[in-house]
C-alpha cells in the first residue's frame, strides 16, 4: 500500500489543480489524479530551478 497523507488546500487551488488534471487528460488520454497534477507541477518547478 502507498504511503498516503491528507493536505488542506483552498477551493481556488483545487480548481486550478482540476484544470491541470484536464490538461494531463487531454495530453495522455488517461484520467489523472490530484497526485498526478501535483507531480506535474513539481517537475516543472524543478526544471525551472536548473
Amino acid at each position: 500500500m502507498k504511503d498516503i497523507t491528507t493536505i488542506r488546500i483552498t477551493k481556488s487551488t483545487h480548481k486550478d489543480l482540476l484544470k491541470i488534471m484536464g490538461e494531463i487528460q487531454a495530453k495522455t488520454g488517461e484520467i489523472p489524479t490530484l497526485d498526478d497534477a501535483l507531480k506535474e507541477l513539481l517537475e516543472n518547478y524543478k526544471k525551472g530551478k536548473k
